[in-house]
């Protein structure tokens, strides 16, 4: 990760090195922080930054706090204007991942709802050619966690300690990414990102309540596959569908489209990236750097 000049804290921008949080914070402790990943991209041609889905990214964030019964509410009006004035003070021109996190300071214990801090940073991040994000999967014995006990619809860094055992395990055997199960067996995502499947030409996710993160960038997967045709399926995945599929690819703020050519060691199709991935990654690509003339409204300007 690159190193910003500033980090917004508490409204205020602070060098780097000076943006700090108590060790014995309920924030370090227990992991009491709610965040949302964000990404914005640079379009040289119009010499303009683009941040992708402010809105939604922030009504997810409101959402997770009210479930966590943190004491603090956010305008979404302010967060977005934070966010670009973090941008503006790092004088970014270039593609960059950002990081919006409300958290617990003080000495409470995991009890505690307060008092709460609000930070934004952001980092260079750039995308990277469709070709050199193949990778190479395979499922783990770790169980994702479940809305009965650690909701994975809630964006929060507890919930990441199940991603790190996952991604651990894969490497461990291997593998470049995990994919994870419910307690039932079927699919949900991976650590950071969800996971989607072609079988006889319609794309396949698995649904909301079927353990994964109610994902910006699966949302916006699915719009573009309904706009370019291609027939989409919102229902649950047999683990043995991952190995009948002509493709998959991981889809994420962070990972943007990520093909997978392998999964347990058994080839994905032809082991190339398929063309629906291929066609979904370039409509994603235009959208959100502002070259397509759709979904205007999904992109916030900075300068």
């Amino acid at each position: 990760m690159s190193k910003p000049r500033y980090i917004m804290v508490n409204d205020e921008l602070v060098a780097y090195d000076d943006a700090c949080v108590h060790l014995l914070s309920p924030t370090v402790k227990y992991g009491a922080l709610v965040f949302e990943g964000l990404r914005a991209y640079w379009n040289a041609e119009k010499e303009q930054l683009y941040v992708f889905r402010l809105n939604d990214h922030f009504k997810r964030f409101h959402h997770t706090l009210k479930a966590v019964r943190f004491d603090a509410r956010y305008e979404t009006a302010r967060l977005v204007a934070i966010v670009k004035e973090v941008l503006e003070a790092n004088e970014i021109r270039d593609d960059v991942h950002m990081r919006v996190s409300a958290y617990l300071e003080g000495g409470g214990l995991y009890d505690a709802t307060g008092p709460v801090s609000l930070m934004c940073a952001a980092y260079a991040r750039r995308s990277s050619p469709i070709e050199e994000k193949v990778l190479k999967a395979g499922v783990v014995s770790w169980r994702r966690i479940d809305d009965a006990s650690m909701p994975p619809r809630l964006k929060v860094a507890a919930n990441y300690h199940n991603a790190r055992l996952g991604i651990l395990e894969a490497r461990a055997n291997g593998y470049d990414e995990a994919i994870f199960l419910t307690a039932s067996g079927k699919i949900t995502e991976g650590p950071g990102s969800c996971l989607l499947i072609v079988r006889d030409g319609v794309l396949v996710s698995p649904t909301v309540t079927d353990g994964i993160l109610e994902s910006v960038t699966r949302a916006t997967v699915l719009d573009l596959a309904h706009e370019l045709g291609i027939p989409t399926q919102e229902r649950p995945v047999d683990r043995t569908e991952l190995y009948f599929a002509e493709e998959a690819f991981f889809c994420g703020t962070g990972v943007e489209i990520q093909p997978v050519s392998e999964v347990d060691r058994l080839v994905i199709g032809d082991g190339k990236i398929g063309k629906i991935t291929r066609k979904i990654w370039m409509a994603y690509e235009d959208l959100v750097r502002g070259r397509s003339e759709t979904h205007q409204a999904w992109l916030t300007s900075v300068y």
